[in-house]
């Protein structure tokens, strides 16, 4: 185990109802960065972000591009920001890794065409298609507990496998930007040959 997680004390934030510095009624990074102070007088160690990464969603959970933080929150800029304010007061920032499933409308799955990359939802013949479990495409196909909004990724998939988990994946990617490490979304329904290699 690593040594920052032994006694590490946690403090999650779903960061669009935490603090909002620009008015627009959505939490931000820089809300979290100006209570920074309050948040280590609790003894928190480690800050806990729900998703962050773009979606069209409140929640978040349905991911568009797993390469960018939402603009809501302010972006890949506001994120280092935050990680490096977080630092000066020996707090860690871990992210929620959603990797059950993507978003339909996102760069992977594109079903309503908004990306100028060919998704799955387009063309058997796109990079991503078999990253999902189509029972006959394009509209029928399996999704995360049966949410349409939520198409089921195949984790063993070679090609979504290495781009979570490979050398320049995005596990890596995040983790060398400065983040302290991941939480699994419904961990317990990943399975073992992804974990093992997470």
């Amino acid at each position: 185990m690593k040594e920052w997680l032994k006694n590490a004390v946690f403090y999650e934030i779903y960061p669009q109802s935490f603090y909002d510095t620009n008015g627009d009624g959505i939490g931000d990074f820089d809300g979290i960065i100006e209570k920074l102070e309050y948040i280590k007088s609790l003894g928190t160690t480690v800050i806990y972000l729900s998703p962050i990464f773009k979606s069209p969603s409140n929640h978040k959970y349905d991911t568009s591009d797993y390469m960018a933080v939402d603009g809501f929150f302010g972006g890949d800029r506001a994120l280092s920001l935050l990680i490096k304010e977080a630092e000066k007061y020996g707090i860690g920032i871990l992210l929620d890794g959603v990797f059950n499933h993507t978003g339909d409308d996102s760069i992977y799955f594109n079903k309503y065409g908004r990306y100028n990359s060919v998704g799955a939802y387009q063309s058997q013949k796109s990079p991503y298609y078999s990253w999902y479990k189509f029972i006959n495409h394009p509209d029928n196909y399996h999704s995360w507990w049966g949410i349409s909004i939520l198409p089921e990724v195949i984790e063993e998939s070679e090609g979504f496998l290495d781009f979570i988990t490979g050398e320049n994946g995005i596990a890596r990617k995040w983790l060398r930007s400065g983040v302290r490490g991941w939480r699994l979304d419904v961990a317990d329904e990943l399975p073992d040959s992804f974990l093992d290699k997470l």
